[in-house]
This record gives C-alpha cells, structure tokens and sequence, in this order.
C-alpha cells in the first residue's frame, strides 16, 4: 500500500503544471462580457480563432518547456535523501503535418508530429539518481513520429505513436505528458463564445482540474481578447513566422514550409491575454476523488494556483504564431490508508514558450 501511495503522489505532482491547458482544452460554455462601442467608433468585425487545417499543410514550432519543482515530504514514505527542489526543462522542435481525415471520423483533423529535436536538462539540488533516466526518456522523443486525432471541435481524442516512450511509471507520465500537451497550445479558440470574437471583447470559461488529488477544483479562465499587431515570437532572437504552407502536392516534406524571410506581406495577429485560477466554486464534503477512494485512500488539504497566457494567432489563418505561459501551483495535500500517510507540500513553477518558426532546411 504504501508503495502505491508513493507511485500515485509522484504521478500527481509533476502532471498537473498549468501549462497543460488550462486555457487551451474544452471547456464550459463562455460567458461573454463585451466592451460597448465608444460614440463615432466602428467596432472592429468579429474573427474566428480556431485554426483552419487543410490537408497537405506542413509547417514546425520550436518549443521550451521548464518547471521547477520544491517539495518536502513527510510520513512514512519520507525520503530524507530525496531531492527537495527540482528543475526540468525541455527544448524540442516539432514538424507538423495535416493528413486526410480518417474514414472513422470523416469530420475530424489529423495531425502527424515529427519530433525533430528533443533534449531536457534536470537539476536538483541534492544528488538524484533518477536525473539522467529523466533525460533519457525526453531523448527518447527524438525522431518519434506521433499522430493526434482531433474532434470537429478540435479537442484531441486519440494519441498513436507513444509506444517505446511511456516505460517508466514517473518518468514516462512526463515524457508523455509533455509530448501530448503542448498540441492544446495550438486551438486558441476553445472557450470562446460561439460566431467570433472582436478587438476588446471578454469572455471566461471553467474547466474542470481532474488531475489533482483533490476533488471540487475548477481552473477559470478569464480571456481578452486585446488588439492586432504584426505576429511575432516570444524570442526576440526568433525570426517572425508566416503562415503554414498550403502545398498538396509535396505535403509532408519539410521544403514545403513557408520561409518567414521572404514572406510578403507580415503576418498580421490577434494579441489574446489570458488568466487562469484555480478556484473551488462551492464546499465539498469529501474531496477525495474516485480514482484515489477505489485504492483504499483517503485525501485532504488545499490546492492553489494561477497562470498567465499571452497569444499571438493569425487572423488569415487561425494558426498561433506564438504563446507564453507561466504559472504557479502550491499545494499542502495529505494522502492516507489504513496502515500509512504522506504529507506533500510545496510549489511548481512552470513557464512554456512556443512558436511557429522558419524552416531552417531550406536555403536560396
């Protein structure tokens, strides 16, 4: 039991950084707020932002992911020699490609990932013999070729190609974890009120938190939608993107993403700044989940947490060009069964960058 309740608390806590979507999945019906229209003003018209797939579409994004884990642990699972604070970061390069919908879902999107590049660095500050397995298991996406199969509503709903990946219990749920979220970064759209969105506008939604150990969490996102500017990365050392190519007659070859140095004219996007909180709408009795009652445990104690998204997408064609987030979890959760307990406390970090890049291959 007690090896169970150290293999479900090591799960938990490095899945549930917000960079994973609080903004970005499905999520309740918006409730719009809109600014009123200032006398003499023309409102600007509404734009969709979801992205606009084609078949045959190729294009790449360049991505860096870091959390920063502080923890103690206590009880009888105490590792005194355990690390108490701990640093990943992933950089990753991904080539992407829209496929034919499947004959099984006829109204749905195919996505076809290449991970191009894949490394992690770990630190601790105490000695971690678990750091270099870490490492290898985000190398190990190097070269892995992964296929995503969206719904009509754009929500993922089936992931192939992680096979050879997931074979550690910790260690793989990060891997994956990694390699399946950041595609949520992709739809900015989600949570949006339905008929489009203009320069001004406002509107939230609620999601769920399953992930966490305790039930009755909500993360709300409030959205604003905040002006049109020419797109550009969050590094300034990256060259501005255009569009994906929309060539179907080499898709899937990488000469045929679009160089940003001779794409005339820029870009231009739509500037969305979101925050998110993770909130409890209303007292619950139990928080214990489902998933942790039917392993013989019990839960209690408080999850917080906040984060801030700022997205550049592109009005001709729905991609996101570019977004940051960062975020911060803190929780004092107690996990217990019949014969043992474990106290977690501390704070995730996270901060996430991704965005549409140049194709580096391709030179005139």
């Amino acid at each position: 039991m007690i090896r169970l309740m150290v293999k479900v608390a090591a799960i938990f806590l490095v899945v549930v950084a917000p960079f994973c979507g609080g903004a970005a999945q499905q999520k309740t019906p918006a409730r719009p707020t809109e600014r009123p229209a200032q006398s003499g003003k023309i409102q600007s018209p509404r734009v969709s932002l979801a992205p606009r797939f084609s078949p045959g579409q190729v294009f790449r994004y360049q991505m860096e992911f870091e959390t920063t884990t502080a923890t103690t642990r206590s009880g009888l699972a105490k590792d005194p020699q355990g690390p108490s604070k701990l640093v990943i970061t992933w950089d990753a390069t991904v080539l992407m490609e829209v496929l034919p919908p499947s004959a099984a879902a006829p109204d749905g999107v195919r996505l076809r990932t290449t991970y191009e590049k894949s490394t992690a660095s770990v630190h601790s500050d105490t000695f971690d013999p678990a750091a270099d397995q870490t490492q290898s298991q985000y190398q190990k996406l190097e070269g892995k070729v992964v296929e995503f199969s969206l719904d009509a509503a754009g929500k993922v709903k089936a992931v192939a190609g992680l096979e050879g990946v997931v074979d550690g219990v910790v260690d793989g749920v990060k891997a994956a974890q990694a390699a399946g979220d950041w595609i949520a970064h992709l739809d900015a759209s989600s949570g949006a009120p339905p008929g489009g969105v203009m320069v001004g506008q406002k509107w939230s939604s609620d999601q769920e938190a399953k992930a966490l150990p305790v039930t009755g969490m909500v993360w709300r996102t409030e959205t604003e939608y905040l002006r049109n500017e020419p797109c550009r990365p969050p590094n300034p050392e990256v060259p501005p993107a255009s569009a994906p190519a929309e060539s179907a007659g080499n898709a899937g070859t990488p000469g045929n993403v679009e160089s940003a140095a001779h794409a005339e004219p820029v870009e231009t996007c739509a500037v969305v700044l979101a925050h998110l909180n993770l909130i409890r709408p209303k007292p619950v009795r139990d928080p214990t989940p489902e998933e942790y009652r039917k392993n013989g445990m019990k839960t209690a104690g408080k999850w917080s947490g906040s984060a801030q998204s700022l997205t550049y997408v592109s009005l001709r064609t729905g991609f996101v060009v570019s977004v940051t987030q960062t975020g911060t979890d803190e929780m004092d959760v107690t996990l217990t069964s019949e014969h043992a307990s474990m106290h977690y406390a501390g704070t995730i970090l996270s901060r996430s960058q991704v965005a549409l890049v140049a194709d580096q291959s391709r030179t005139k």
